[in-house]
């Protein structure tokens, strides 16, 4: 005897009002470090995986348009004003490191390298508020997926139909 699987997504996700506390956290920036802004909201807003954050690059970004295109993904995304502000934040922490390495999030370690930051790094940036980048990344797609075509949503985040349906 099978019983069937319950469709759909079962993850943790954030409620409203959780996003929003997060939200005017990293929109204000007062005391909060540059990568978890980024990060938080990259994710949050942005639904970006760890991988896209990690491999994130300078020629990555056009400033001009304020946009970004998330390693791939095969659209450019504009930004919001508080993720905005919060990537120009990690660039001015880069540039303090003088480093020549090509990624945004650029840590002690890989300032004098040209490796990525580790995984355990977005996830531990993430550090002070006690989630992981999978919950904000799951509570946009949830949200996305109620809200645009499937098929626009695999297109917009580079993802498989199987990836994405499993969000519906």
């Amino acid at each position: 005897m099978q019983t069937p699987q319950p469709r759909g997504f079962s993850g943790s996700t954030l409620t409203l009002d959780e996003q929003r506390v997060l939200y005017r956290r990293w929109r204000a920036g007062e005391g909060v470090l540059p990568h978890e802004a980024f990060i938080g909201l990259a994710a949050l807003l942005h639904a970006a995986t760890t991988t896209e954050l990690r491999h994130l690059t300078l020629t990555d970004i056009t400033t001009a348009s304020r946009t970004v295109r998330f390693p791939g993904r095969s659209v450019d995304l504009a930004l919001d004003d508080a993720t905005w502000r919060a990537l120009e934040a990690c660039l001015t922490h880069r540039q303090a490191l003088h480093t020549d390495n090509p990624h945004v999030l650029v840590t002690r370690l890989t300032r004098v390298t040209t490796n990525p930051a580790g995984a355990a790094h977005i996830r531990d940036s993430l550090a002070p508020v006690g989630l992981l980048p999978r919950i904000l990344r799951s509570t946009r797609l949830l949200t996305l997926a109620d809200e645009l075509d499937i098929k626009q949503l695999t297109v917009a985040l580079g993802m498989s139909y199987g990836g994405t349906a499993h969000y519906q």
